[in-house]
């Protein structure tokens, strides 16, 4: 990953971790919206900063929802992992000089440390809280956070950093996890048509995941369509069979009525 160039000897004074900026300097209309693209807007403007800043405000944002601040000797070596030690921490600071002009209080942290303010807004946050609520069963389902898990767009499309593999595959199965929850949710209330259109989706995305097929399955059972739910079985077994050579659990054989495997069968 190449290096950016840096700005020598710049002062980059940040607020303590874990402060939040005053409501009237920037509050919580500071918004980083990451799915779909990188878009970062201060109350009612859209803030312009270059890719260098972004990556640092993105990485700073991703971590954060973990529960981690950061380290300015790590973060300069994962954003700038192919860089000296010394052009690395001289692009660290470059990057939140840059961040700073754009918004003073964007960022917390001390000399050792930074992390992105606790009043930033942040759209993977919000789609993670309301997926962990989903999750644990602990409230309904509004149709809002429903609808969020269904139209989830890409994390950064186009962003080709190895750093960023990890988070969209949390981000990916977190998503995937609560549409089966709700999709399950939807079967033990009997509302199995809203059960199987939500499950599709995971299946369209997914065609090799079973958790996702029995659910389909038995939302078909629910509705006493045992030819449908046999059907479903089939596509998916041979789908499994033809990609990788493997068959589908026993359990789930069981459940649309079929015997134990023949050794003369492949699916």
């Amino acid at each position: 990953m190449m290096g950016w160039a840096a700005r020598p000897s710049l002062p980059d004074p940040l607020p303590p971790c874990g402060t939040s900026a005053p409501v009237d300097v920037l509050g919580p209309a500071s918004q980083l919206s990451l799915f779909g693209g990188f878009e970062l807007r201060l109350a009612d403007r859209k803030a312009v900063l270059p890719m260098h800043a972004q990556r640092v405000l993105a990485y700073l944002a991703l971590r954060k929802m973990t529960g981690q601040d950061c380290g300015r000797q790590l973060l300069a070596e994962r954003l700038w992992e192919n860089s000296s030690p010394e052009r690395s921490a001289a692009s660290l600071r470059t990057a939140l000089w840059r961040i700073r002009r754009a918004g003073p209080e964007l960022l917390a942290g001390d000399g050792e440390r930074v992390t992105l303010a606790d009043h930033v807004e942040v759209d993977v946050d919000c789609f993670r809280r309301r997926a962990e609520a989903l999750l644990s069963g602990a409230a309904d389902c509004p149709p809002t956070n429903v609808r969020m898990l269904c139209t989830a767009a890409e994390l950064l499309p186009g962003w080709d950093e190895d750093w960023l593999l990890l988070f969209r595959e949390q981000v990916r199965l977190l998503r995937l996890h609560a549409l089966e929850a709700v999709a399950r949710r939807y079967c033990a209330q009997r509302l199995h048509p809203q059960a199987i259109d939500l499950i599709l989706r995971v299946v369209a995305e997914e065609p090799l995941r079973e958790s996702a097929h029995a659910i389909l399955i038995e939302a078909h059972l629910g509705q006493g369509n045992a030819a449908e739910a046999r059907r479903q079985y089939d596509v998916f077994a041979a789908t499994l069979w033809r990609e990788l050579e493997l068959r589908p659990s026993a359990e789930l054989r069981r459940r649309v009525g079929l015997p134990e495997f023949a050794s003369t069968t492949r699916y």
